[in-house]
């Protein structure tokens, strides 16, 4: 009789927990993104230092990944360009004045083109992460600012993303259209 009560009160609530779950938004983390039926083209074009070629280049793979989640917004494809700003820099200090923590800032310019020298759509989108400094250690703070740098290029994506998928372009390309 008990084990009975104790698996119905279980079954409850396993109920209770996926509906939660259901109900706050839950994303499966690993789960493939969804293209759009029919996604927007868009050539990239990502600039910045060369000292962040990294940053580029990684930018460039996260963007390969989310913009085919855009809805087509016109038949034929948009030049997108990106110039990148990236800078790293210290923001607590201690009563020694030992660094505690430090902040990285990732800025893109963007610019969206459609067969013409001026540009259809711009943005300028800024991202911060920062990250715990452990001074006697380097490898902790060097994981650390790796860590924020990823963070940095994955949240720039989406919000490159979120930006392009909002754009309302249809009107100004089909008045100039060449």
């Amino acid at each position: 009789m008990y084990q009975m009560f104790y698996k119905i009160l279980r079954i409850k609530h396993l109920v209770l927990v996926c509906f939660i779950v259901v109900g706050c938004g839950f994303e499966p983390i690993y789960q493939i993104r969804k293209a759009a039926e029919t996604p927007q083209v868009f050539k990239l074009a990502i600039s910045g230092s060369n000292d962040n070629a990294y940053t580029s280049y990684k930018l460039r793979r996260e963007l390969e990944m989310w913009l085919p989640t855009i809805v087509q917004k016109v038949p034929h494809s948009l030049k997108l360009e990106i110039k990148l700003e990236e800078s790293y820099g210290d923001i607590a200090f201690s009563a020694a004045a030992k660094v505690l923590r430090s902040q990285g800032h990732l800025t893109a310019h963007i610019e969206v083109f459609d067969n013409r020298a001026t540009p259809i759509h711009k943005a300028t989108l800024d991202v911060v992460s920062s990250y715990t400094v452990d001074s006697p250690e380097e490898f902790p703070t060097m994981a650390a600012e790796s860590g924020a740098r990823e963070r940095l290029i994955r949240n720039l994506a989406q919000d490159i993303t979120h930006e392009l998928s909002l754009m309302d372009v249809a009107e100004q390309v089909s008045g100039h259209s060449t």
